[in-house]
């Protein structure tokens, strides 16, 4: 039979599980073993007493949590607090606008998925906002009342912090288009952004809103965009688009004639050439494969001279044309020297 026995040592008193039995009809102990103070016990009866967990709970952390930090590292999240201050109680735009972000990277999805997201992640903690405010309803509340010069201000001022912590290369900006089709009703009048056009996913058949953005040519970073209908070519957004670029270079003492935007073919026009020439930026624009000279689309890749270690598996040849009334530089390209002649080639005007 087993009993708790202390013994003091000096002055203090230590504790032990004993077994005694009768050895040759005498009590004796057969077995102790060594438990500590009575601060010690108590701790074992504590720990020995508590309830056992029924269920665990996974956060997801990693990705949520860079980003959060990225945030703010970066000035981002206190440059929309700035513009969108907090209210007395509960989010703020700003929050709305971060987590719309954070969940469109972390996990693409409705906003109707949000909440439940949000609520297993790291930023439930870290914010400390109920999940039930950020519902469906109260993205679509609070973005409601956001008026799209502040946005636009708000891509301005992006530009200005990413420019004063080195992050924009003012050689090399990147434009493109592209467009994500929606299943907004044909029935559906008041919706003017989502209209048919030529889907870029091969959803004809589906109502679409397109949008144009341009991006740091080095380190990737998104400086301006611009939300258009569907039914937009993108030959005719490239205006719209350069003059909100013009604006944002201006209004961060970006020159104009430092800056080169690199276009693909879609945008290509001689409409478009005008404004590229208007508002003295650099360009460089693909060009449709009909429109390259013929001793280039004569030329079989295998032909095309090596760009160098630089560029493994990269041919490249060069020639002077004229387009659209000004003289330039016709290079041709192919980034699978091993595909046939009449491969699809890449053709820009430099």
């Amino acid at each position: 039979m087993a009993s708790l026995v202390g013994k003091k040592k000096g002055n203090q008193i230590y504790y032990y599980v004993v077994e005694s039995a009768r050895v040759d009809g005498q009590p004796r102990i057969v077995h102790q073993a060594y438990l500590g103070s009575a601060e010690k016990v108590a701790a074992l009866v504590k720990d020995r007493t508590a309830p056992l967990p029924l269920e665990a709970t996974a956060l997801e952390f990693g990705l949520p949590g860079s980003l959060w930090l990225a945030a703010q590292n970066t000035g981002v999240f206190a440059l929309l607090q700035s513009l969108w201050p907090a209210p007395r109680s509960g989010p703020s735009p700003a929050h709305y606008l971060l987590l719309a972000a954070i969940h469109r990277v972390c996990q693409p999805g409705p906003k109707t998925e949000v909440a439940d997201w949000y609520d297993r992640t790291i930023l439930r903690s870290q914010w400390g906002f109920a999940p039930e405010r950020f519902t469906s309803q109260e993205f679509w509340d609070c973005f409601d009342r956001i008026p799209e010069e502040q946005l636009d201000q708000a891509q301005i001022r992006l530009l200005g912090l990413w420019k004063e912590k080195q992050l924009v290369s003012r050689r090399l900006l990147a434009y493109d288009t592209t467009n994500f089709y929606t299943y907004v009703a044909s029935t559906n009048e008041r919706n003017h952004l989502a209209q048919r056009g030529h889907n870029k996913q091969g959803r004809h058949n589906l109502r679409q809103v397109a949008l144009s953005y341009l991006l740091d040519g080095e380190n990737g970073m998104s400086l301006c965009h611009h939300v258009y209908p569907g039914n937009v070519a993108d030959a005719d957004e490239l205006p719209e688009a350069l003059s909100r670029i013009v604006v944002l270079l201006d209004r961060n003492q970006i020159a104009r004639d430092t800056v080169t935007l690199v276009l693909d073919k879609g945008s290509a026009a001689l409409a478009n050439t005008v404004e590229l020439e208007k508002a003295g930026v650099g360009w460089i624009s693909a060009l449709p494969w009909t429109q390259a000279p013929v001793e280039l689309r004569d030329k079989r890749v295998e032909h095309l001279p090596v760009c160098g270690a630089a560029h493994p598996g990269v041919r490249a040849a060069a020639e002077k044309m004229l387009v659209h009334g000004k003289e330039g530089s016709a290079q041709e390209s192919d980034k699978l020297p091993e595909r046939p002649a009449f491969s699809e080639k890449g053709f820009r005007l430099a």
